[in-house]
């Protein structure tokens, strides 16, 4: 009797907001007794209270679908590829710092799809990321070339250049950039162009380039740091300005913090400069674990305790945007682990952002871990208000006139 042909099981996959093709064919005879098989071992383990969040239910659906490969039967035809969903996911991969993995992946897609545009831009963006810029300016060109109308938003291509020295080319780039109706795009044309000219030699020209970046987008940081770096010797104060608002914004910029403690020895302030020196130590001493552990982290990205060991090492060192985004993925990853957002809590509660820590604190009534999040709220409510700083002493009367 002929078998029936196998399918490709297509989910919806909240995290993206997009269908997405598991890539996976399961024989139709066999997908229901193994789905059912794995979702009742694993309820076996689970909490009554568990199996009412519906969305934990829907993730631990998607978690059998789509971590379960099977071989595909001899003889089928190619696997169903959902090239946009790909894409998006490469793409997160490569920022995320697995950019090594991603680029195996787009390699091996571009066999079957090697008129794809995306897929072309995304084998420069990983290896641009991988420090490849021969091989990342060839493949940006192959993109171009298969997707024109991506000319002027490839920043990462100008950047390219200039590692390769090739500052001229770069300079047509980020113009071409600068041509782009999107702010964004305008934005990094003038800061890469700024780049270019200060490598050349024209600092009067990237300090322009770099102050109409500004001008197009006030919080773009990169423009304003090395803005600050070409002021510095100068006008300390105005580069020590520029330096801290780029550290509030970024606990973690090294570059910022070791620059501050020297505006701050240009000014005289040698106690301020010698602490800001301690923090640059402790910065770089911070982001080297950090480096470590996302290095672990980009081979085993389901790793629950590194991500929250990740956003407990950026939530010390001040990073606290950073840390509750650890803590969020580490709480995709295991939606019943109860330590996730008590950890966000904290943070948040930290951060100042107590109405956002009340309003997770009401998000978790009746579950089994809204006690414990009701006594962080309750410990911080219960904290003292601390006192506000005395005025300064009165100055001490003027001495008597001696013209009498």
């Amino acid at each position: 009797m002929e078998r029936p042909r196998t399918v490709a099981v297509k989910i919806f996959s909240g995290r993206y907001n997009v269908h997405m093709m598991t890539g996976t064919a399961i024989h139709p005879s066999e997908l229901l007794p193994r789905l059912l098989d794995g979702l009742c071992r694993r309820w076996s383990a689970l909490r009554p209270t568990a199996l009412l969040d519906t969305r934990w239910t829907m993730a631990l659906l998607c978690l059998l679908l789509l971590g379960t490969p099977q071989q595909a039967m001899a003889g089928e035809g190619p696997q169903v590829v959902d090239l946009p969903t790909v894409r998006k996911q490469l793409r997160s991969q490569i920022l995320e710092g697995r950019a090594q993995p991603a680029l195996q992946r787009i390699l091996a897609l571009r066999k079957e799809h090697a008129d794809d545009g995306g897929l072309a831009l995304l084998e420069g963006e990983a290896y641009y990321a991988t420090e490849r810029f021969e091989l990342a300016v060839d493949a940006f060109r192959n993109g171009l070339e298969l997707d024109p109308a991506k000319h002027g938003q490839l920043f990462n291509l100008g950047r390219a250049l200039q590692q390769l020295g090739r500052d001229r080319e770069a300079l047509v780039e980020f113009e071409r950039m600068q041509q782009r109706p999107e702010t964004a795009h305008r934005t990094r044309g003038h800061f890469g162009a700024g780049l270019s000219w200060q490598s050349l030699g024209d600092i009067e020209q990237a300090m322009g380039l770099y102050q109409q970046a500004l001008k197009l987008d006030p919080r773009f940081d990169r423009a304003r740091y090395r803005l600050a770096l070409l002021l510095l010797p100068a006008k300390p104060q105005e580069a020590l300005s520029m330096l801290e608002q780029i550290i509030e914004r970024d606990p973690l910029h090294h570059g910022g913090a070791y620059n501050r403690a020297l505006a701050l020895r240009n000014l005289g302030r040698v106690e301020d400069a010698r602490q800001a020196m301690l923090r640059y130590q402790t910065i770089l001493e911070g982001r080297s674990r950090i480096a470590m552990l996302k290095e672990r982290w980009a081979t085993e990205p389901s790793n629950f305790d590194l991500m929250m060991e990740l956003g407990r090492t950026h939530g010390q060192l001040g990073a606290l945007s950073e840390a509750l985004r650890w803590f969020g993925k580490a709480g995709g990853e295991r939606p019943e682990d109860p330590r996730p957002p008590l950890a966000t809590i904290q943070t948040l509660l930290t951060a100042g952002k107590v109405a956002q820590a009340r309003v997770l604190v009401g998000r978790l009534q009746g579950s089994e871990v809204a006690s414990q999040a009701r006594a962080l709220l309750e410990e911080f409510d219960a904290r003292p208000v601390p006192s506000p700083p005395a005025p300064p002493p009165a100055p001490p009367p003027a001495p008597p006139s001696q013209d009498r």
